[in-house]
């Protein structure tokens, strides 16, 4: 939020020196996930026990997260440099939560239960967090007769991914007969972003319009994965870093808002 504010303050510092066209936008949104990291790195002390694990407790050890879509909402502040080019920053959050896999949850609670172990699983959290996206881009205005101007657009930010214990993604298993506990979870995650697309701008008074707009973001974020496992009492591993996840993220983003042009 600190950072939406410097833009804010920024633009309006700059338009004091000349720049007579700022735009100021609110806009919901719809996030698609295209693309999510797949690759794994293991931590070879964690590596050498999962073979001891259930099947269904070894999917946990693998590509296990996944992003559905979302919907929400941001605000973006605009000023023109040129009649044809612009710049801007904008802050997006998105109600698309981080998943386990399909299925694999599922799978686990009934594997549970068939060895008689169904009060073993305190929580399941098969899904969760958010996502943030502060961003800033050149805009390039293409000329057009009449009130709706389209434009094409690129820029770089940072996309954080927030998927944090009790919030996200999450296991634990809690067994008092043999004082056994489980319990995976993710950190929070942030990434360096892409962005590029295009839209068009719609004036239905001179300072008041609607504007559409549909971008693509890629980032590479590491999806880290802890892990703690006590079994008779004993911590064999303490929250330990198990795994990473990552490589490619790429997400479509179509957003509609209005705007106010001073």
């Amino acid at each position: 939020m600190k950072k939406f504010f410097v833009l804010v303050l920024t633009t309006v510092f700059l338009a004091s020196f000349g720049f007579s066209q700022v735009d100021f936008t609110l806009f919901g949104l719809y996030d698609l996930n295209l693309s999510y990291p797949g690759t794994v790195e293991l931590d070879s002390d964690v590596e050498a026990v999962v073979p001891a694990f259930y099947d269904e407790w070894q999917a946990f050890f693998d590509a296990a997260l996944e992003q559905q879509g979302g919907i929400g909402f941001g605000g973006r502040i605009a000023f023109n440099i040129t009649p044809a080019i612009g710049i801007e920053g904008s802050l997006e959050y998105i109600m698309a939560e981080t998943s386990f896999t399909e299925g694999i949850v599922d799978d686990l609670l009934d594997k549970m239960e068939s060895i008689g172990y169904g009060n073993f699983m305190e929580i399941a959290n098969e899904s969760g967090g958010n996502i943030m996206r502060y961003y800033g881009n050149v805009v390039f205005n293409i000329p057009s007769p009449g009130n709706m101007t389209p434009y094409i657009t690129a820029g770089i930010g940072i996309t954080q991914f927030k998927m944090t214990e009790e919030t996200g993604p999450e296991i634990l298993a809690d067994r008092s007969a043999t004082q056994e506990t489980i319990h995976i979870f993710y950190e929070n995650a942030s990434a360096l972003t892409f962005n590029g697309g295009g839209g068009i701008k719609m004036l239905f008074t001179p300072n008041i319009g609607l504007r559409i707009d549909a971008r693509v973001f890629y980032c590479n974020p590491e999806f880290k994965q802890k892990f703690y496992e006590k079994f008779w009492g004993i911590v064999v591993f303490n929250d330990v870093e198990s795994l990473i996840q990552s490589g490619a993220h790429i997400d479509a983003n179509l957003n509609v808002g209005f705007f106010a042009r001073f």
